[in-house]
Formats: C-alpha cells, structure tokens, sequence
C-alpha cells in the first residue's frame, strides 16, 4: 500500500488536534527507546520504535495520551490495511501532510508532530484510537530501530542497592509517610502508596488488576479503591539487594512500559514514572531534604 503525499486545509479536527498537541511541555528523552504495540479491533497491531517518553495531555476527544520518539521512528502495520489508514504529519499551524506507508511500514524522521490512524480490512475508521507521537531529535544517518515486540527484550539482573528514602515526602503540603527506597540515585514507590496518597484530588486514579492482560491496569481521573495495607509501615529501616523488572502496566487500554524493583514482594516504581505519566508535579528542596508531591501542578521533567 502507498499512499501519496496530500495537503488538507485546517479543520475543526485540525484545530483540535493542534490544541491538544500545543498542551504539551517539552520532556527530556532520558533512556533508549522501547518499541510499543497498539492491538486494533480485529487482531492486527501497530509497532513504534524509539519510544522514550509517554505523557498525559488534555483530552479533545482523541486520547489523553502522547507519545514521544527519537528519530528516526519506524511504524509498522501488521495485518491488511484498509485505505483508510493514515499517518499525518503536522507542518506548519495552517497544513498537514499525509506521509508515505510503503510495504505497510513508514520511517519517520522530521521532528515534528504525527497523527497516526490505524484501520484494518474489515474495520471502521472509528474503531481504534489515534496514535499521537511527536518525533524529537535525532541524528543523520541513525541505522532505523527494528520491531521487536515489547516484551521480547532481555530481563536485566544486575543486582543493586535499593536504601531507604531518608527524605521527607509532603503531597499537597502534608506530611505522608511512604515506605520509600532510593536505587540508583531515583526514588521509588509503592504504586498503590501513591494512589492513595493523591485520592480526592484532581489527579486521582484507580489501580486495578486485568487477569486477561495478566498487567496492572490503570485508569486516571478515577477514585481509588483502597485494597488495604496502603501507607504500611516498614518493619525496619535496612538496605537491600534488589534486581529490576519489567511491569506491564495499561492505561486506558494502551500499554506502558516501567521498569520496576520487587523488594518484599511488592513493585516499586520510579516516582517520576508515575508522575509523568499522571501529570502529577514533583520538585525536590533540597534546603528542607523533602520531596513535595502537588496535584495542582503540572509535571516538569528534570
């Protein structure tokens, strides 16, 4: 399938595809890039390679999650398109561009914003989600990422160091008591602790356990249900030898990757990870040694 370059006039969809793209602040590309899976309605799929940063943005009607990629980035569709599959690319506040899908795959390298519309033979354009990407630097020349599914990769092993947080953590300006370890220079947490600690606010959201996707599921903007054991006291203040793990994590149906530390049985995961992924501000004063959780702000990246 090819489909020819087209230029569209703005929109209403236009518009609001450009507000939701404007509503999101610059992060940080900070780790080598995953390749992430969409599932579509009848069975096919889409890869993404070089996938580094995921972030909530307002909803307009087409998600509330964006996804960021270092270029060059390559699509590819799994399964028999139907001509109603798109790739668009923003290029200026007043045209877009339909983009080249060849052999069902695309490569993309300009950095600038995508909308990616997968339809497959025998479904209706309105039946899978867009795809929001915004493509970040990357260099000329760059040997385009492969396909590997999520979940192929090597487990990692390397034992380290998981040491109780000894900083204070104030959500919202109150005290809370987390059992808390830093690894590797980042601070970890319970993900229900955190769940619990912003229910009631704007940023609130429930954690529940999908047995079909054997994943934790996630959905934001939803009360929290307390299982119990939330906020526990640790029994003991002592270092421990942890190993990473990968945690497979839903949020609204899309998967995410974290990487996460079981230490007693539970998963940690990385603050910021949650935040991110949340909208949720975090800044660290040092002159205080605290950590301050605000639901009122929004997240910035280190």
């Amino acid at each position: 399938m090819k489909k020819s370059f087209k230029r569209l006039s703005v929109t209403t969809v236009l518009a609001l595809f450009i507000s939701l793209f404007a509503s999101f602040t610059g992060l940080a590309a900070s780790e080598e890039g995953r390749v992430m899976r969409f599932d579509s309605k009848l069975g096919g799929y889409v890869t993404i390679s070089n996938v580094v940063e995921l972030t909530m943005i307002e909803d307009v009607s087409y998600g509330e999650v964006k996804y960021l990629a270092t270029g060059p980035v390559k699509v590819t569709f799994y399964g028999e398109l139907s001509e109603e599959t798109a790739i668009a690319k923003w290029v200026d506040d007043e045209s877009l561009e339909y983009v080249d899908i060849v052999n069902n795959s695309a490569v993309l390298t300009e950095a600038v914003d995508y909308g990616i519309f997968p339809v497959f033979q025998g479904e209706n354009k309105d039946d899978n989600a867009p795809i929001l990407l915004q493509v970040i630097g990357g260099e000329a020349g760059t040997e385009v990422p492969g396909t590997e599914v999520p979940g192929t990769e090597e487990p990692m092993s390397e034992t380290v160091s998981a040491i109780p947080t000894p900083a204070k953590v104030l959500v919202n300006g109150k005290d809370v008591a987390f059992e808390a370890y830093n690894i590797q220079g980042n601070n970890y947490f319970k993900l229900r602790d955190l769940a619990i600690s912003v229910n009631g606010t704007e940023k609130n959201f429930e954690i529940s356990w999908d047995a079909d996707k054997n994943a934790i599921a996630l959905a934001p903007n939803k009360a929290y249900t307390p299982v119990g054991g939330e906020l526990a006291a640790a029994e003991g203040s002592a270092s421990k030898e942890v190993q990473e793990t990968s945690a497979s994590v839903y949020l609204d149906e899309l998967e995410v990757f974290f990487i996460a530390y079981n230490i007693d049985g539970n998963n940690y995961f990385k603050l910021r990870d949650v935040a991110e992924l949340m909208n949720i501000g975090v800044t660290w004063d040092a002159d205080a040694n605290s950590i301050r959780i605000d639901t009122k702000d929004d997240y910035k990246a280190e």
